[in-house]
């Protein structure tokens, strides 16, 4: 097993030697991003960045509005890896937290994937944890505890109302919590007031208010399986 390959998280740069971080970093561009911003869609030409620190969210849509969540992004993670091996799905990347992405030359980095083992390494272990990671996000709606279940829904119907109204909210109220997670209304309501403990989250009737969606994400992201 390659050295960081049973981990759920690549710091794609740290798996590169210096040479090729110098090489894979070469002309491109680093921004700061605001929460809700959009860093990428489909109609925008293929991309490929390092989150360097944040938090951003990868879904898809369709016509009606309808969105699902493919994906979440930590930092020091790679983004739009498809990119340079092939290309990328119809996807939108939102930033949830202030965050600071680096935008890679993708003809330049698909061109060092071409002819250096090292960087092509580093892409497919990227892609093999997204894959690892995304069957996480399928499998913790149903198999994870109350608080990791509780966790997902908050975040993803928050991300949403942050595209629609520039909020981390979620307006719903506890029966309608207990249904989208398969519980209780009582179970969901001591569940929410460990995360009001927690300084995670806000509530007030019918609407909860994300706080620190890190911490939500880091709860996602520790489910087992």
């Amino acid at each position: 097993m390659l050295p960081g390959f049973e981990k759920d998280e690549v710091d794609f740069l740290s798996l590169l030697s210096e040479a090729n971080r110098r090489r894979v970093l070469e002309n491109s561009i680093k921004a700061e991003y605001l929460p809700g911003a959009i860093a990428y869609h489909p109609e925008m030409p293929p991309r490929a960045f390092v989150l360097d620190h944040g938090l951003a969210r990868a879904y898809v849509s369709v016509p009606d509005g309808r969105q699902a969540t493919c994906a979440f992004a930590h930092s020091t993670e790679l983004i739009g890896g498809t990119a340079i091996i092939s290309h990328l799905p119809r996807i939108v990347i939102q930033v949830v937290v202030k965050s600071t992405l680096t935008s890679l030359d993708l003809p330049r980095v698909r061109k060092l994937a071409a002819v250096e083992s090292q960087v092509t390494t580093a892409v497919a272990m990227h892609l093999a944890v997204l894959v690892r990671t995304s069957f996480r996000l399928i499998a913790v709606r149903t198999l994870g505890d109350i608080q990791q279940r509780l966790a997902y829904d908050l975040l993803d119907r928050a991300c949403r109302s942050q595209l629609e109204v520039g909020r981390l909210e979620a307006r719903a109220t506890h029966g309608d919590l207990a249904d989208s997670i398969g519980s209780a209304r009582e179970v969901v309501g001591r569940a929410l007031s460990r995360l009001r403990e927690g300084g995670i989250v806000e509530s007030a009737p019918g609407l909860v208010r994300v706080v620190d969606p890190l911490r939500l994400a880091t709860m996602v992201r520790a489910f087992a399986f």
